[in-house]
């Protein structure tokens, strides 16, 4: 009997996964496609399981009992590949996560924009949210990254994620005095990516016609090289 170990499969995948995303030649290879998602969830499963790719489809395509947390916390029979394809959802959260969380700090340290609070009186936690009012500013006409402060923030974002993915040594340099200078090259997917999750998250703040016009951040080459 061959052991499955789902848990395992899913360490293999997220690692698989982020080196498609930082080790992408085009920017269209940023963004993996379902193709490439599944493609490498057979190649992980299949090598986790000792299994031919044949083999291994037939397995995933079977129900395990697997954790779930709705509607409560607890076990329920779930399709393997779908538990497993999981991954890239969480994945892709992260990652807005990171780059969200890098822009409005460093708006609020540049513009003062923000406002720190609790979720709860209880709580020691703080959230640093921005206002309906402050979102409207930062994407109309897309000044979330064409406004000079804000572009800094995008950029500060885009470390981060970069960070994330464990692409820092091979896409961020330091240079001059005390290494104060940071220079970014990179895929304009990268950058899109980033600046796309950024604005996703600000447009579902605003009025629905503003967001429609500013909802997609579109670069048109493959290469870049950013500084600051």
């Amino acid at each position: 009997m061959t052991l499955f170990c789902p848990f395992s499969e899913q360490v293999l995948l997220l690692e698989a996964l982020v080196c498609e995303i930082r080790t992408a030649t085009t920017s269209a290879e940023v963004y993996p496609t379902a193709a490439t998602v599944n493609a490498r969830l057979l190649s992980v499963a299949a090598g986790v399981m000792k299994m031919s790719e044949s083999d291994t489809t037939e397995k995933l395509q079977q129900k395990m009992m697997l954790p779930v947390r709705k509607p409560a916390k607890g076990m329920a029979l779930i399709l393997t590949h779908q538990y497993l394809k999981r991954v890239f959802g969480h994945l892709n959260f992260s990652l807005t996560s990171v780059a969200v969380a890098a822009f409005v700090k460093h708006i609020h340290k540049l513009k003062d924009m923000g406002t720190w609070s609790s979720p709860s009186s209880s709580s020691t936690q703080r959230v640093l949210k921005l206002s309906s009012d402050e979102c409207v500013e930062l994407l109309r006409d897309d000044a979330f990254f064409t406004d000079a402060h804000n572009r800094l923030a995008m950029l500060d974002a885009l470390a981060k994620v970069i960070e994330e993915l464990e692409g820092t040594s091979s896409m961020v340099t330091l240079s001059g005095p005390n290494k104060a200078s940071r220079v970014i090259r990179c895929l304009y997917g990268h950058f899109a990516n980033v600046s796309f999750r950024v604005s996703f998250c600000g447009v579902r703040r605003v009025p629905t016609r503003l967001g429609r016009r500013c909802a997609v951040v579109g670069l048109p080459c493959d290469a870049a090289s950013y500084s600051y």
